[in-house]
This record gives C-alpha cells, sequence and structure tokens, in this order.
C-alpha cells in the first residue's frame, strides 16, 4: 500500500510539474549529477550536494559549459511536504552554499516540510570562480581604493582567458536557477532572498512566475535602483537618523554631546583628504584615504548594533588627537573588504546592470555636502571602464508584474535599499505588501527570532500577505548605543 501511495504521489507531483512548467519558458536541458558534500563546517551533515552542468550561453548550448554547487536540506518529515524554499544571497557575490548552515537554522521550523535548497549563482562557485582577490591584495592602492583600477582590470583580463564575462549576469542566473528547479522535479518553490538576491528573484519572477509559490524580500533591491546612485545622499539619511537617535537617548546624548559638531568636525577632515595611521613609535605609517573611512562609517549603517557604535566612532574621528584606535580598525576593515566582497562578481554584475544606467556628473552634484561624497560613484565608474560587460539590459530595471504572494522586509534606516523604493517594487504586484522594520537598517538578523522570522515564516507557509500578526514589529528597539570611553593617541 505505501508503495502504491508514492507511485500515485510521484505522478500527481509530475503531472503537476508539467503543468507549471507548460505556464512557463520550456526548460533547458542540464546536467544534474550527485556530488560528495564538501567537508566544510556551513554544510550540515545531512545535506545532499549536488552540481548542475549549464551552457555559459544559452545562446550557444553546445559551446563552454559552467558548473552550479548546490545543496539541499531535505524536510525533516516525509508526508506532507510543501515546496521547497530557494535562498538568494546578496552581494552581488556571496555563495549561497556557503550560508547552509546559518539558513538551515534560520528557518528550521519550515524545514519540518519543506527542502531548503541553496545554488550557487554562475561566476560565485568553483566552475568558474570570479575572484579578484589575488590582484588586489597586492595593491599598493588598498589604503584609498575599494576598487583599485589597474588590479581589477589585470583581474578582468586574466578571468577572461577562460571565462566571457559578458554572459554572468542577472538574468543569465535567473535562468539557472529556473533549470535548476526544473531538473530537481519541483513545480513551484518559494524564494526568500537577501540583499542583491532580491534582484535575482524578482528577475526569476519576471520570466516564469509561475514556478512561484510565495516570494520573501529581505532588504530588497528595487528595478529602479542602479548602484551606486543615490548612495551618498542616502547614507546622509540614514546617518542623521542614528545622530536624532542619540540625541534623544539619554545615555548617548550625555556621553557624546556634541555629536551633531563631532559629525561636522569630521566631515571637514574627510574634504581635506587622507587619514594618518602612524606606525609603531609615533613613525610615519599608513594614509587611509577619506574615501576608505566614509565606507567604513557607511557600512555600520547595514546593522542596528553596529549603527548604534557610530556615535563614539565619529567622535574618535573627528579629531585628529584621538583617532588611532579607530584607524587601526578601519585598516583592517579595508584589508578584509576583498574577501568580504567578491569583487569579480560585484563587477560583472554592476559594470553591466548598474553604473551604464547610472548619471555619473548628476550623482557627483547629488554628493555634494555628505560624508560619502562622490567617491564612491567615482570608484566603481573608473574601475568598470576597463571590465568587459554585457550590452546594457534596461529590462531589469523595469517593474516586475505578478501576481505571486510577496513580502518585502525594508529597514527604517537602510543605507543600501532605502525604504523609499519599496512602493515602486509592490506597485505591480497584485500581491505584494511592505512591512518597513523601525530601528533597523540592512540586516534584518538582530531579535530574528522573536518577531521578523515567525511573520516570515507564517508569510510562506501560507502565501497569504494580508493576514500576518506583525505587532511585534513596533516592539523593535533600537540596541545600546556604545558610551565606551574614547583613549587620546
Amino acid at each position: 500500500m505505501n508503495s502504491i501511495r508514492r507511485i500515485l504521489a510521484t505522478a500527481l507531483m509530475l503531472s503537476s510539474t508539467q503543468a507549471a512548467l507548460a505556464a512557463g519558458p520550456r526548460p533547458d536541458a542540464i546536467n544534474l549529477a550527485a556530488r560528495d558534500c564538501p567537508a566544510r563546517d556551513d554544510i550540515p551533515r545531512d545535506a545532499t550536494c549536488m552540481r548542475a552542468t549549464v551552457p555559459e550561453d544559452y545562446d550557444n548550448p553546445t559551446g563552454r559549459t559552467i558548473g552550479l554547487d548546490i545543496v539541499i536540506l531535505r524536510a525533516k518529515r516525509r508526508e506532507g511536504h510543501g515546496a521547497p524554499l530557494f535562498v538568494f544571497q546578496g552581494g552581488p557575490g556571496d555563495r549561497t552554499t556557503f550560508s547552509a548552515g546559518d539558513e538551515s537554522a534560520t528557518w528550521a521550523n519550515l524545514r519540518h516540510t519543506h527542502d531548503l535548497v541553496f545554488v550557487d549563482q554562475r561566476g560565485n562557485g568553483e566552475t568558474p570562480n570570479l575572484n579578484c582577490t589575488a590582484e588586489t591584495a597586492t595593491a599598493p592602492s588598498l589604503a584609498t581604493d575599494l576598487f583599485p583600477a589597474a588590479p581589477l582590470a589585470a583581474c578582468a583580463r586574466r578571468l577572461a582567458e577562460s571565462a566571457d564575462l559578458a554572459r554572468y549576469t542577472t538574468t543569465d542566473a535567473a535562468r539557472d536557477v529556473d533549470n535548476v528547479r526544473a531538473a530537481l522535479g519541483f513545480a513551484q518553490i518559494n524564494v526568500v532572498a537577501y540583499s542583491y538576491g532580491t534582484r535575482l528573484a524578482q528577475e526569476l519572477l519576471r520570466r516564469d512566475d509561475a514556478a512561484v509559490h510565495a516570494m520573501l524580500l529581505i532588504g530588497p533591491e528595487a528595478p529602479a535602483l542602479a548602484v551606486p546612485a543615490g548612495m551618498a545622499l542616502v547614507a546622509q539619511q540614514s546617518l542623521a537618523a542614528i545622530i536624532d537617535r542619540c540625541k534623544a537617548d539619554a545615555s548617548c546624548a550625555a556621553t557624546w554631546p556634541d555629536v551633531a559638531g563631532d559629525l561636522e568636525r569630521l566631515q571637514q577632515r574627510l574634504a581635506h583628504g587622507s587619514f594618518g595611521l602612524r606606525a609603531a613609535g609615533g613613525r610615519p605609517g599608513t594614509a587611509i584615504g577619506a574615501g576608505i573611512v566614509a565606507s567604513y562609517l557607511r557600512s555600520h549603517l547595514y546593522s542596528a548594533s553596529a549603527a548604534a557604535t557610530l556615535p563614539r566612532s565619529i567622535h574618535a574621528l573627528s579629531d585628529e588627537h584621538r583617532d588611532q584606535a579607530e584607524l587601526s580598525a578601519i585598516a583592517a576593515w579595508r584589508k578584509g573588504f576583498d574577501t568580504w566582497l567578491p569583487l569579480g562578481m560585484y563587477m560583472a554584475i554592476t559594470c553591466a546592470e548598474d553604473l551604464p544606467f547610472v548619471d555619473v556628473d548628476a550623482e557627483r552634484r547629488a554628493a555634494e555636502g555628505t560624508f560619502l561624497g562622490s567617491y564612491r560613484v567615482d570608484q566603481q565608474a573608473v574601475a568598470c571602464r576597463a571590465w568587459p560587460r554585457a550590452q546594457p539590459n534596461a529590462a531589469v530595471h523595469t517593474p516586475v508584474v505578478s501576481g505571486v504572494p510577496t513580502l518585502l522586509l525594508v529597514g527604517e534606516f537602510d543605507p543600501a535599499t532605502p525604504s523609499r523604493f519599496a512602493p515602486g517594487i509592490v506597485a505591480s504586484l497584485a500581491h505584494g505588501r511592505t512591512i518597513v522594520v523601525p530601528n533597523r537598517g540592512h540586516d534584518m538578523s538582530e531579535e530574528w527570532r522573536a518577531c521578523l522570522g515567525k511573520i516570515s515564516t507564517s508569510f510562506l507557509e501560507t502565501a497569504d500577505e494580508t493576514h500576518l500578526d506583525t505587532a511585534c514589529v513596533g516592539r523593535l528597539h533600537m540596541p545600546s548605543f556604545v558610551t565606551t570611553r574614547v583613549p587620546t593617541n
């Protein structure tokens, strides 16, 4: 009897798969093979690992192929499975399979009845790996450049020997994911996406929304957004919101009574050039560019706990007589930046999909008077000149029209995907809803289990964006501001 039930269940699954696939584009034939899971702590022991082989260029299916690593965490229960959960990470360039361990904990309740599926985006796996660390790690401009143009150009030349860099776009990646979904036999999937991964999720929706059951976008990147357009002004507004919170907080205001003045003095220092990190014994050391300092401060707006350190950091950096400990932290941050952000993937995506749609001169004017200034747009504009790219695809910047239930979680002071863009996403989604999360930036992980995790799980289980208990959102407070003393140099 059990075997008959399994046969019937399989037949039903296949028929529903065929019906769903008939409604969308016909999937490409790809090769899917089992493989041993890498011996890494970030892959749970009960994982199933696979590799998909897909054309690098779908217009030339008999040409060069590339590999997409896949990790699947099967549902704990054998019966009553819901649509699997596909997870898309950010960057662009974060390896999704590396997040399997953390995400299995995040979605532990859903995993009882849902498979969790992690597919590395083309270019950020092993075949190929668009990594530029080897070039940038030895660049003499590390203290001044986030995107060192000459080393990145050298990286592009090296990578172009074995990869067509014009084929590593979000549109191609969405086609990959849809093909993997079909090859795995899933009629529909749920999608959870973070940051840049939300662009990939929306492109999947644009390609084949019949294959998507429900979609959760965390820190959503609106189609109207072209990175780094607006970055300096949004960062300034987010920082102003943190300073206002400090002023309203008794402990923060008592410790840093002139936080606005500190920021003004820091911006004057930033406008005058580099900061000097002295070596042991007070000897001249490293000159750290103002743009690196400003980028470090902007990075702290991503999470609430990091933002709570900003009044202290600003106070320290506002005076050359107390800035050394903070500059040491900035130097360490810059040293690790290339490891945290896979620059090759970042360049492949943003040079093709973002920079062509950024009015650099207008951005420079808009950035005047901000702590970041035009640094970021200048850096990316110069670096992209030597990067091979696909023809600009304006379609990724048009709204996605869909009836798939979609929930957006947007941080109130998010410096990367600001809340003002959210209405432009949901306007074309018949079942779209936005929750603006107070006292949060781009990262929603803090107090996740107590609030946002429950809301998200409920939404993904029911695909109902309307009837959600969101009362806890209003109780999410800002973490305590850091008030430890700043030592003099």
